[in-house]
């Protein structure tokens, strides 16, 4: 277990202030942020690195905040490896190796057997990456922290080393704790997503969770919601949420129907959020696109004309403007080029109301 109970700790000028999150044990933990955000930070307070200012932090069930780094019982990856440069590569993975068998077992799952008999300033940054993943696992530590540990290797071995990871992790019931800036590493790889900024932790939960369901408008933009609109919530206490007959019932859980104006454009939602100013959030995969009015349990419905047509690859992104409010839609390219969506084109986009999120 990784538990932050108020951490604070400084490097330099930056301040980690009041963090609080916890990666039960055995799960696995994502670190995302921007730049400068403090994630390396946080890494190194964890490990000892950086002694914690204020609050605690509970390793293993166990009141780590004061013990000196050998005694955390955490493994530590950086970025950039950080290996001795006086030893081998065989040296380096088998420092503090728990056997000199586990040592050999854990390089070749990692593809470091090959590098061995280099001397590490032969190494590339993706080799030095392999090789300090080798030896922070070979100690196989109850807790691993890893700080950017797929960012210097191809796209091949990053799939890869990343599956030998998560496998080491699940096999041997390591906490593990790593900073992304890869969404979709995030969405892979994490049992718990902790959103950092500016020195805190602002949101912490599952990464769908986080995705899905943003504590505030920023986040969602940053977490890359591409439809966040501001607006005026109005609660419809006296009725009932859709999939209800009748008055309001206790199997609610307090959710209400909710009317959102954002310009021109209301847009109905199901949930538990106060009247007055507000923001919806709406993904782009969830506003479906057709040439004419669809038929469905769609709540939310429509009509504009599209403004543009960006295809990324394998998904196509739709923009286009409802009474002068620009919505975004993303779909697969296949779908986009079957539908021959163009610029000037009339559609209708529809999405449910279990699709707005606001905040």
């Amino acid at each position: 277990m990784i538990e932050c109970r108020a951490l604070s700790a400084r490097r330099g000028r930056f301040h980690l202030a009041d963090v609080t999150f916890t990666v039960p044990t055995g799960q696995y933990g994502v670190v995302i942020g921007p730049a400068g955000s403090g994630k390396t930070t946080l890494l190194e307070t964890i490990a000892g690195v950086i002694p914690a200012d204020s609050g605690s932090l509970w390793l293993h069930g166990a009141d780590c905040t004061r013990q000196v780094p050998e005694a955390r019982g955490a493994g530590l990856v950086y970025q950039h490896a950080f290996l001795f440069p006086h030893l081998s590569v065989a040296a380096n993975i088998a420092y503090g190796a728990e056997t000199p068998e586990l040592a050999e077992s854990v390089a070749r799952r990692f593809g470091a057997d090959a590098l061995t008999n280099r001397p590490v300033r032969a190494l590339s940054g993706g080799e030095r990456q392999l090789v300090a993943l080798a030896r922070a696992f070979a100690r196989r530590p109850p807790v691993v922290l890893l700080d950017e540990p797929f960012s210097a290797l191809d796209p091949r071995r990053r799939t890869l080393v990343r599956r030998e990871v998560r496998a080491l992790h699940r096999e041997w019931g390591i906490t593990t704790l790593q900073v992304t800036h890869d969404f979709t590493e995030a969405g892979l790889l994490g049992d718990v997503a902790i959103l950092l900024d500016g020195g805190r932790a602002l949101q912490s939960g599952t990464p769908d969770e986080l995705f899905r369901r943003p504590a505030s408008p920023d986040i969602a933009e940053f977490l890359g919601a591409e439809n966040v609109l501001a607006g005026t919530v109005q609660v419809l206490a006296e009725q009932a949420p859709d999939w209800l007959d009748g008055e309001p019932s206790p199997i609610a859980h307090g959710n209400h129907a909710i009317e959102f104006t954002t310009g021109p454009l209301t847009l109905y939602t199901v949930g538990d959020f106060p009247a007055g100013a507000g923001y919806a959030v709406i993904r782009a995969e969830e506003i479906v696109l057709s040439l004419d009015l669809p038929s469905g349990s769609a709540r939310n419905r429509f009509r504009g004309l599209i403004t543009e047509v960006a295809t990324l690859g394998a998904l196509t992104r739709v923009t286009l403007e409802v009474a002068g409010v620009p919505l975004i839609s993303s779909l697969t390219t296949r779908s986009a080029k079957e539908f021959a969506f163009r610029a000037g084109m009339p559609v209708t986009a529809s999405f449910k109301a279990m699709a707005v999120h606001l905040c």
